[in-house]
């Protein structure tokens, strides 16, 4: 509308201005769920990290208990008896381990140093690599 003095009076936005609005909008929300996401990996990362040390630290637990000695080379399948230690899920994961011991094997009293490795496939997706964790212990 014309007013009086022939100026045009504004009655709402502009479509530059409401574009402007939405384009801004958009980059808050997409930064919000970029960080989002990056923090859902991260903890699920970390969660399947935490959960192959807790197999690796009772497979040196079992070692320790044992005196070292091992029968088969391989590992602990949970109670005194050594097997092969694959497909071991961990409570609230999806993600599947396998843990290895190397080192004396069926010795009387072993002295040395193991190493006991647990892999695992992220469930993240990225299954170009596998993730794993190693720890050494050694038997006194």
């Amino acid at each position: 509308m014309i007013s009086l003095f022939g100026r045009r009076q504004q009655q709402g936005d502009t479509i530059v201005e409401v574009l402007i609005a939405m384009a801004v909008m958009s980059l808050v929300l997409v930064g919000a769920y970029v960080t989002s996401n990056r923090n859902t990996v991260q903890l699920q990362n970390s969660q399947e990290r935490q959960q192959a040390q807790r197999l690796v630290e009772s497979q040196i637990e079992l070692l320790r208990n044992n005196q070292g000695i091992l029968t088969s080379g391989d590992c602990f399948n949970g109670t005194a008896e050594t097997g092969v230690c694959n497909n071991f899920s961990a409570t609230n994961s999806g993600a599947t381990y396998t843990v290895k011991i190397n080192g004396p094997v069926g010795l009387v009293n072993p002295t040395g140093v193991y190493t006991i490795t647990a892999t695992w496939s992220s469930l993240q997706g990225d299954h170009t690599d596998d993730s794993s964790l190693t720890m050494y212990y050694r038997l006194n």
